[in-house]
């Protein structure tokens, strides 16, 4: 069995670099390769852990060989799920190694938009002390917390908002009911939301699912939170009502190009490069989780899987 790590692993200290070689030919790539050198990789290899490579149908039609993937991310928009399945690659991910590090971060954001932590910080720093009237800040406790999505991540953030005192409410695509998140329909919980904080994978049913007219629906009291992609969201729009204090501010972990600059100038804006999952427990937790992918696909009974041949 020849496994490869496709693209510049994040974490990968030497320990688990000889567990992952305990499973078979093992190979890391600590480079971004271009499309067709992806794609040569691939063909080489029986089973690929696959980090930062988009593989569209285009890239993997020209894959021979592979019929094992899994990515490194708890999202999967980067590969092409459907043409994973015609190619005979069974794909899997991992969603559970970074729930609590992304509900912790999601709080981090909260608090620092609420309490304009950046703004004070920078304060401090040109000599403030006790300087009160700027940073009014607000109260989390008693406020209304509406997660779009309820599986494990929201859950995680529902458990930690009880801890603030705070209500949740929740939607998602199944209506179905979540461990200390009320059900409601997504009208509802646009409107009521003091806090919304957005946890669905992209895909394109939910591609830009906060258009400009649901984005409308929001109090102009209300903050977004995004610590999942940013192609959720109207960015535009989202841009233009913070700018006119339609809306109370915003904490995002991704942004997409359209709007960024002006998202990227406003004060009431908290922005961070994608590291809502980055924690020390979470990074180890992950490639455990990429070994029980790969364990659990050699003994046959793979996890975490997305699409299988034929599925």
């Amino acid at each position: 069995m020849r496994i490869v790590y496709l693209d510049e692993p994040t974490y990968l200290p030497e320990v688990w670099r000889r567990r992952f070689a305990g499973l078979g030919d093992f190979e890391v790539f600590r480079d971004r390769p271009d499309r067709r050198t992806a794609a040569a990789r691939l063909s080489g290899a029986d089973a690929a852990i696959v980090e930062w490579t988009h593989l569209d149908a285009e890239l993997l039609a020209g894959v021979d060989r592979l019929r094992y993937l899994t990515l490194v991310t708890s999202s999967f928009d980067s590969v092409d799920l459907a043409a994973a399945r015609e190619r005979g690659i069974t794909v899997a991910h991992c969603p559970d190694y970074s729930c609590q590090a992304v509900a912790e971060h999601t709080f981090a954001l909260l608090l620092a938009v609420g309490r304009r932590l950046l703004p004070a910080d920078r304060a401090v720093r040109r000599g403030a002390s006790h300087l009160y009237p700027p940073f009014l800040g607000r109260q989390l406790s008693g406020l209304t917390l509406g997660v779009l999505g309820t599986g494990r991540i929201a859950t995680a953030v529902a458990r930690i908002a009880a801890g603030f005192g705070m209500q949740v409410i929740g939607t998602n695509r199944t209506r179905t009911t979540a461990s200390g998140i009320t059900a409601v329909p997504l009208e509802d919980l646009l409107r009521r939301s003091d806090v919304l904080s957005l946890h669905v994978p992209l895909t394109p049913a939910t591609q830009r699912i906060l258009t400009a007219e649901r984005l409308a629906m929001l109090r102009p009291t209300a903050v977004l939170v995004n610590t999942c992609r940013g192609s959720l969201v109207d960015q535009p729009a989202l841009a233009r009502m913070l700018a006119d204090g339609r809306l109370a501010g915003a904490a995002l972990d991704d942004l997409v190009d359209d709007g960024a600059e002006v998202l990227r100038g406003l004060s009431n804006v908290v922005l961070s490069p994608g590291i809502a999952w980055y924690t020390d427990a979470a990074r180890t937790a992950n490639l455990a989780e990429i070994h029980h992918n790969l364990t659990t696909y050699l003994t046959g009974r793979p996890a975490n899987v997305l699409t299988t041949p034929g599925g």
